[in-house]
C-alpha cells in the first residue's frame, strides 16, 4: 500500500470523540518529546522569506485540552503573496522583525486550555460546528467502513429486540 492510501486510511479511522492516539508519541525519540511544550506556542514559524503561523489554539483537542469552537483568525494572506521576484538584496531580518521578535518570545505565548476529561457528547456545541465545517472521510474506503459500521449497529439492535420479544 502507498504511503499516502497508508495516511489517509489512518486518518478516516480518526473518530470524533478520541481525534489522536494517546500512544502516538512514545515512538518519537526523546529529542522531538523534549521541552513538548512549545508545540502549543502561538507563533510564526519562519524560513527566510516565508512566514507561517503555527495556531495550536485551533486544535486543542490534539494537546489534550478542551477545545471550543475557534474565532476566525487572519492568517496574513499579504504573506502567502511574497516571492522571491527581484528581491535578492532584500534584508528578510529587518522586514520580518516583528514576526522575529514574536518568535523569540514563544515561550510567552503558548495555547493552555481546561484539561478534556471523556468524549464530547454529538450535541456538544462544538461537535455541532465541527460536523458542519468537516469532511469526514478522504476515501470512498473510509466512509464505506463508517456506513457497515452503522448498518451492523443497527442490525444487532433489530436482532435484540427481536430476541427479547420472544
Amino acid at each position: 500500500m502507498h504511503v499516502l492510501a497508508q495516511y489517509r486510511h489512518h486518518l478516516d479511522r480518526l473518530t470524533a470523540d478520541r481525534p489522536y492516539v494517546d500512544d502516538m508519541n512514545v515512538s518519537l525519540p526523546n529529542y522531538c518529546t523534549a521541552r513538548k511544550d512549545i508545540w502549543c506556542t502561538i507563533s510564526p514559524l519562519i524560513c527566510f522569506h516565508i512566514i507561517e503561523w503555527h495556531r495550536p489554539d485551533r486544535v486543542l483537542r490534539q494537546f489534550g485540552f478542551r477545545q471550543g469552537i475557534p474565532q476566525p483568525c487572519d492568517n496574513e494572506s499579504i504573506l502567502h503573496k511574497c516571492d522571491l521576484k527581484g528581491r535578492h538584496d532584500v534584508d528578510w531580518t529587518t522586514r520580518h522583525g516583528d514576526y522575529i521578535q514574536r518568535w523569540s518570545s514563544r515561550h510567552e505565548h503558548i495555547a493552555r486550555g481546561e484539561m478534556a476529561i471523556g468524549s464530547l457528547g454529538y450535541h456538544n456545541p462544538y461537535m455541532v460546528w465541527y460536523h458542519s465545517i468537516t469532511i469526514r472521510f478522504l476515501t470512498r474506503t473510509g466512509s464505506f467502513h463508517e456506513l457497515l459500521v452503522i448498518f451492523m449497529f443497527y442490525l444487532f439492535i433489530k436482532v435484540y429486540f427481536i430476541f427479547i420479544r420472544i
